[in-house]
């Protein structure tokens, strides 16, 4: 058995020792969850470095289940994709054990919380290596369980038990189309192997179903489609996806390495690798595709806008995290698949040190009054400000030098689909032109405006002042961002062969990038939008537009709506939780109680009174008379029978044996003596016969 097994069954094992040793562990559970982890993060890199030499592996256990037709065997798969994923999800697992290690301290549920970590580390490797759809669905139920754990690990406080409940509920009801998809799928191909799935998928493209025909109507759908938007549902819920994107900024009740762990490493992540892996599948359903597209871009816009206007540093990251994975499903809808795992990668690296380090961030500083110590000497045109308005624009040239170099697009444009091109310009310009706005303006907000920050001791206000931009800064800034597009354009290079093999069969026409098609003269329209958003930002903050009341009134109604989250939560509070709540009332008033309780209730009533009139009628009068009656005459008939056949009849009869007896005894013993003379004479008789036979045979 390979040596790679161990990778998820170190955690496991880990889970196992913690939960039922923990009472003599605790503060030491740290010291079993810690090695397992580091050591599964070291055999996967050791596994990554395998499937880069020779291919992918795959590595037999044994058959779980086996009835009729279907067989799962338990078996696990270990590709590119796969290796990537095992290396983002030990890797910053490990370091979420480590800083849990001090994070967690003095916690009364110290060890109960690593047994939990651990066991969501495990669930999310197996999901990652699972070669089977139905392993695959109950490390996905798996992760759900502990994600509620979790989040409400401090359970006194009821907020953190209401973002469990919702998460968990949430989680569950979009569950439920990913469990219906998995018995379409075996329904379907006959097999839950993830691999065979695949390579037969093209054999039933053409294939239709009838949604109406339950009812006697008639509405033909592609099966594929069908069966993946039932797998789609499940990473809407999991990824948080609108509409059921609600559970995952209440999930900021977690601590702090929970957070980390379920926006790095796991759990939302699941959603993403599911569309990656079933690509072929995708690719050949355009309608499921196109909804998995426009799903990915609503959220990553509404999500994004959202985080505009938040005030929490945990809520905003989380946002932060959705607009994100809107993006890695956009991605997926038009056939970016390397692209979205790409972006998975680097975004889980990102965030979970914004997760790790933001409470030490905040720890720096407390808010305070302002400090109007430093005036606008010479207005928003004096020099000293030409600085920072020129790191602005160089931080703004930034984001178009990378994301619009050769090897990048490639990353998007590997499968020869229109949509995804277009999609990529849209976007990437869109990016570029609100990151250089924005860019602009939180630069000189920040460092322009008096701070509003009172610092600890060891920080001044004096650190951070426009002196940030200063010319040498400037000149370096050319440098380092051309080593950095260098580094990633490399990066992009070898991820994108890397990964090629293993979605190979999603992108038959992909081939490494290379930047020979690619010029420098194509970066001039995407540095011409990064100058025009920066260009907006300073006509904007020069000469601010006094807008009309009607315009102020409809700015302020679109940020009181952001800020209120689109109200997704009170439509749903409205629409779907009292009216099921008043439901669940009713049924517990009307079914429950005024049907089934007062049936339950009819009948036991009805059975007392049957049994009471069994008593009184048939036991009392009816059983208990008979027996008497029995009793009765039994007692007549055995007092005639002692008094008639005992006395009467018996003794009289033993008495006239008795008389009879004796009278014979009598009699004999009166011959007794005439019989004994008699008996003598005999004897006496014989012996002389005898003796004078004996004398006259001998002489």
């Amino acid at each position: 058995m390979s040596i790679y097994i161990l990778i998820p069954l170190l955690p496991f094992l880990a889970f196992l020792v913690i939960a039922l040793g923990g009472r003599w562990l605790q503060e030491g559970s740290h010291r079993v969850a810690i090695p397992a982890v580091v050591a599964s993060f070291g055999l996967s890199v050791l596994a990554a470095v395998e499937v880069y030499r020779s291919g992918g592996l795959l590595i037999p256990l044994y058959t779980l289940l086996e009835s009729g037709s279907l067989a799962v065997d338990l078996s696990l798969y270990v590709d590119a994709l796969s290796a990537v994923l095992l290396l983002l999800v030990t890797g910053v697992s490990s370091i979420v054990h480590l800083f849990s290690s001090r994070y967690m301290q003095g916690d009364p549920r110290y060890a109960r919380f690593f047994a939990v970590i651990a066991l969501f580390t495990f669930s999310m490797i197996l999901l990652v290596m699972s070669a089977n759809l139905l392993m695959l669905y109950m490390c996905w139920e798996v992760m759900g369980l502990c994600s509620y754990l979790l989040i409400a690990h401090w359970s006194e406080r009821s907020a953190a038990c209401q973002a469990a409940t919702k998460a968990f509920l949430v989680n569950a009801l979009a569950d439920v189309g990913l469990g219906f998809g998995v018995i379409l799928t075996w329904s379907t191909f006959g097999t839950l192997h993830i691999p065979a799935i695949l390579s037969a998928a093209p054999d039933l493209a053409d294939r239709t179903i009838n949604l109406l025909a339950f009812v006697g109507l008639e509405w033909e759908v592609p099966l594929l489609t069908v069966l993946a938007l039932l797998l789609f549902s499940g990473a809407v819920g999991k990824s948080s996806q609108l509409p059921l994107h609600v559970w995952l900024p209440f999930a900021m009740e977690a601590p702090t390495p929970v957070s980390a762990l379920i926006h790095a490493a796991t759990m939302v992540n699941a959603g993403v690798y599911l569309l990656v892996r079933l690509s072929p599948l995708y690719l050949l359903a355009p309608l499921a595709m196109t909804v998995v597209a426009v799903v990915g871009g609503l959220t990553a816009l509404f999500a994004a806008t959202v985080a505009l206007t938040q005030t929490d540093i945990k809520r905003i990251l989380a946002y932060s995290t959705m607009s994100q994975l809107g993006f890695m499903v956009l991605a997926c809808g038009v056939g970016a698949y390397i692209a979205a795992i790409f972006h998975l990668v680097t975004h889980g690296a990102l965030k979970a040190f914004l997760f790790l380090s933001s409470g030490s961030a905040l720890q720096g500083a407390r808010h305070g009054g302002h400090d109007e110590a430093r005036p606008h000497v010479g207005g928003v045109f004096s020099t000293r400000y030409l600085p920072l308005y020129a790191g602005a624009l160089a931080l703004a040239l930034v984001p178009p030098l990378l994301i619009f170099s050769g090897p990048y697009e490639r990353l998007w444009t590997a499968l020869p689909l229109v949509q995804a091109r277009v999609v990529f310009w849209a976007l990437g310009l869109a990016t570029v032109f609100l990151s250089a706005f924005y860019l602009f303006r939180w630069i000189v907000e920040l460092f322009q405006h008096p701070v509003p920050v009172e610092w600890h001791e060891g920080f001044r206000p004096d650190q951070m002042t426009p002196r940030l931009f200063s010319a040498s800064l400037l000149l370096g800034l050319i440098p380092a961002t051309a080593g950095l597009a260098a580094a990633l354009i490399l990066t992009w290079s070898g991820f994108f062969e890397f990964l090629s093999p293993a979605l190979a069969h999603a992108a038959p026409a992909a081939h490494p990038p290379s930047t020979a098609a690619w010029t420098p003269l194509s970066l001039i329209p995407a540095l011409a939008v990064a100058g025009g958003g920066w260009a907006a930002a300073l006509y904007l903050h020069l000469w601010p537009v006094r807008t009309s009341a009607r315009w102020a009134e409809h700015a302020k109604t679109l940020y009181v709506f952001f800020w209120n989250k689109g109200y997704f939560d009170e439509i749903y509070e409205v629409y779907f939780v009292r009216p099921t709540l008043r439901f669940a009332g009713w049924l517990w008033q009307v079914v429950d109680v005024g049907i089934i309780d007062r049936v339950y209730n009819t009948v036991a009533q009805v059975s007392l009174l049957m049994a009471r009139w069994l008593w009184v009628f048939v036991d009392t009068q009816g059983i208990d008379r008979a027996v008497t009656g029995v009793g009765q005459v039994s007692i007549r008939t055995a007092q005639w029978l002692w008094q008639i056949v005992d006395i009467k009849g018996i003794d009289r009869v033993f008495g006239g044996v008795g008389r009879q007896s004796d009278q014979a005894g009598q009699a004999l013993r009166k011959l007794e003596p005439r019989m004994l003379q008699h008996h003598l004479l005999v004897m006496i008789l014989w012996l002389v016969v005898g003796i004078a036979l004996f004398y006259w045979l001998i002489l």
